[in-house]
């Protein structure tokens, strides 16, 4: 089997170097080089990355920024195994990081609006994010 690498290299670069000033979760880039190789154990990577993340009470922007990178990575990885054309990456890349607008914009509007309404309106928001990239990505 021949790895094939193409542009997921790029996230996870970002992602690494962004990790450098968390020396806690650096082991599991050890566990993330092997999204390369399959989307099982990069989703296995991701889940650990954010349980991590609630273990070490890293949230806000920058645990939002950690976990759409390694969703992009994970994505990304796929990409290159498909060998999908340059649209299919520019149409992850740009919906990946939608969320972190779509943060500010819920984090903006917590202090108005009740905690049930803060939490339908996300949601709200993730499910057209969602069939944005499906309509755009014509699956």
């Amino acid at each position: 089997m021949k790895l094939r690498i193409r542009y997921s290299i790029f996230p996870f670069i970002v992602l690494l170097s962004l990790l450098l000033g968390y020396p806690k979760l650096l082991p599991l880039l050890a566990l993330g080089l092997f999204g390369f190789v399959s989307y099982f154990l990069g989703i296995v990577f991701l889940t650990l990355l954010m349980s991590a993340l609630i273990y070490f009470k890293i949230g806000g922007l920058v645990g939002i920024l950690l976990v759409a990178l390694a969703l992009l990575f994970i994505e990304s990885a796929y990409l290159d195994r498909a060998k999908a054309s340059r649209e299919h990456y520019l149409i992850l890349t740009v919906t990946v990081l939608m969320s972190l607008p779509t943060y500010l914009l819920i984090r903006s509007l917590a202090p108005v609006l009740p905690r049930f309404e803060v939490t339908a309106l996300a949601m709200l928001i993730i499910i057209m994010l969602y069939i944005f990239s499906k309509m755009v990505g014509g699956e």
